[in-house]
């Protein structure tokens, strides 16, 4: 009979053993799915730089940009357009962010756009002609599934400067920035998919 008492005491202690260690298992599998890395899609389009919209044959002259009470002469301005959307599954009440901009860019403006005034966007480095930076900054609130945002950027460059486009992107969170498809990319992707008929033929771009 006493042996019987201590199987059963066994018993029990290994059910609650393995019943610990179950709840163990699914409560770190089910802490590591609510913090797992978030993505974060970004797209920067970038439109063509001022001097390159003048004739050829017309002579180089610098860009002047008035700004209160004085003037600004620029070599080189570009106008940069970021996207950000929250494609993951987790809202952010606040989403602290930073871009960096490649070597040789500053920005001198930016202006952001939100879906609505409930959605807004703090700038936490200040930019102007004055100050020019090439570290901004920002924290967006909120950020929800599948909220987006955009950032206008005008930017100026020197004579060593890097490509307009390759932007940093960074964050505090647990999130990693994706890559979206620029407007170039998807007009690129319809036309290479598009094709014409004409009488008996189907004309398409090769690809």
């Amino acid at each position: 009979m006493p042996e019987l008492k201590w199987y059963i005491i066994l018993i029990i202690v290994l059910s609650l053993l393995i019943s610990g260690a179950i709840g163990a298992i699914i409560h770190y599998f089910f802490y590591k799915y609510q913090h797992r890395t978030q993505p974060i899609g970004r797209r920067v389009d970038v439109f063509p730089k001022f001097e390159d919209l003048q004739d050829a044959s017309c002579l180089r002259t610098q860009l002047k940009i008035a700004y209160g009470d004085r003037s600004y002469e620029y070599d080189e301005v570009t106008i940069a357009q970021i996207q950000l959307s929250n494609q993951g599954d987790r809202d952010f009440d606040e989403f602290k962010m930073g871009i960096t901009l490649s070597a040789g860019n500053t920005a001198i403006y930016i202006e952001a756009q939100s879906p609505d005034r409930q959605h807004q966007v703090q700038q936490l480095t200040p930019v102007n002609c004055k100050n020019p930076e090439s570290e901004i900054d920002f924290i967006l609130r909120p950020f929800n599934k599948t909220d987006t945002y955009s950032l206008r950027l005008l930017m100026v460059s020197n004579e060593q400067s890097q490509e307009a486009e390759k932007i940093e992107f960074s964050s505090p969170e647990s999130v990693r920035f994706v890559h979206l498809p620029t407007t170039t990319e998807v007009l690129q992707e319809a036309a290479r998919s598009a094709s014409l008929g004409v009488g008996p033929f189907n004309i398409s771009l090769g690809g």
